[in-house]
């Protein structure tokens, strides 16, 4: 009976509270409706004012970056890490290929399109600062900013007195050699061959197995011919006059140092055999992948990302060695530079792009990169182990490509086809375009 009353009580303070709650329920949704309505009213007159409206917060700025190498992984973290440090801006990437970078600045330019960052190369910046495509970094560059860089780095990307492009990572070629190819062919594999060397390796490799000695892509078999360019001279001050104009094409150790390139070609040692000078990247890593190569040409900074794909396609003996040289002991350089960034001289927000470059430069980044195994010009504390080879220190940068556009159109992207078509008449055209550089070049 006791339980019997206590049951009901508790039944009817539930239903008291249920109908408490009803009311309270209804009333609130009445007030919420009184006070949706009073506001649509002020929202009208623009006198509602709310968190957001009261701290008048700023639409986020659009900036937009070119620096995205789809083959380069650490240029997708550097995007990534661009959006976390700067949640005040909304950032947009266009995919960064070679071919594209200075048609894809120019016409932007010509559409009045605003890009804020782009990725190039310090030492070949002479296309765009003679378009005037380039913004002059240099009342940019404070005492904390420029006391990073080793002492070198900003003198590659100064043209004239102004900083227009910074550095970032060292880069030059390397080879990735397979293995296992190599043994079956009997060949002992080296750190750094001679040209002699590997023409002898690639013959072994063509005679005892159903493999291309190597494959390299189309905008990298100028390579060979600007290595020449910087081996092939007596010393250091003997190059040094040729890349600055002064030494003719016509001179016979040009021809000979071309003609042993050529032969490489002409032997059918680079994969596909006929078509070798316009094969893709894509066409030339998967060509390693299969086996159907034994060696093949990369640049240092794509390494990482091409033993992974190796490794996945189950070939996990990929060494990675010097560039074969024909250079003497007194003339040991290798073509190369840095990667870097540039500002276009037309973008819409300068002093954000600045920040941008500040960070993409900043000891925080070059750490990480560093940490890879990358070669970086700044200082950083003691070196780091773990490079992808001992090369870096054989760079050299100021390459008479430089000296005009003409040049580092013709050399970077013509050179090697011309001159298997037309020994004569490429020589003929080098040597004009070396001596209309040096008169652009008089005072």
């Amino acid at each position: 009976m006791i339980e019997e009353k206590a049951t009901k009580k508790r039944v009817e303070r539930n239903s008291v509270k249920n109908m408490r709650r009803a009311i309270m329920c209804c009333a609130g949704m009445a007030l919420a409706s009184v006070f949706l309505l009073t506001s649509c009213a002020r929202l009208e007159m623009g006198t509602l004012e709310t968190k957001e409206s009261g701290e008048n917060q700023p639409e986020k700025t659009d900036l937009t970056l070119m620096i995205d190498e789809t083959t380069v992984s650490y240029y997708g973290d550097m995007m990534e890490e661009l959006e976390l440090e700067f949640p005040e801006y909304r950032i947009h990437s266009i995919d960064w290929s070679l071919p594209e970078v200075e048609k894809t600045v120019k016409t932007a330019m010509t559409r009045d399109e605003s890009i804020e960052v782009v990725k190039w190369f310090p030492n070949q910046m002479e296309n765009f600062i003679s378009s005037h495509a380039a913004m002059d970094l240099s009342p940019y560059m404070d005492g904390e900013w420029k006391n990073i860089w080793e002492d070198w780095a900003l003198d590659i990307g100064t043209y004239d007195g102004k900083v227009y492009c910074l550095p970032s990572v060292v880069v030059y070629p390397v080879l990735e050699v397979n293995e296992e190819i190599l043994e079956q062919a009997g060949v002992t594999v080296r750190e750094e061959w001679t040209l002699t060397e590997f023409e002898d390796a690639c013959e072994q490799i063509k005679s005892y197995t159903g493999v291309y000695p190597f494959g390299i892509r189309d905008s990298r078999v100028c390579w060979f011919m600007r290595n020449a360019l910087l081996q092939i001279w007596e010393d250091g001050e003997e190059m040094k006059r040729f890349q600055s104009g002064e030494i003719s094409f016509l001179d016979p150790r040009v021809t000979e140092a071309f003609d042993r390139v050529m032969g490489l070609f002409r032997r059918d040692y680079a994969y596909p055999g006929q078509g070798a000078f316009s094969q893709t990247n894509e066409q030339i890593n998967e060509a390693f992948e299969r086996g159907e190569i034994a060696m093949m040409f990369n640049v240092n900074n794509s390494v990482k990302e091409s033993l992974e794909r190796m490794e996945a396609a189950g070939r996990s003996r990929i060494r990675v060695v010097s560039f074969p040289t024909m250079a003497a002991e007194s003339c040991d350089y290798l073509l190369g530079g840095c990667e870097g960034f540039f500002i276009p001289a037309n973008t819409d927000h300068p002093d954000e792009a600045v920040r941008l470059l500040k960070f993409l430069t900043s000891s925080r980044i070059f750490t990480e990169l560093k940490n890879q195994g990358f070669a970086v010009p700044a200082h950083l504390g003691e070196e780091k182990e773990g490079k992808i080879t001992s090369d870096s220190g054989k760079v050299y940068s100021q390459e008479l490509m430089n000296l005009s556009s003409k040049l580092y159109n013709y050399i970077n992207y013509e050179l090697p086809a011309a001159y298997y078509m037309d020994r004569e008449t490429t020589l003929k055209e080098l040597e004009t375009m070396r001596l209309e550089a040096g008169k652009g070049r008089q005072p």
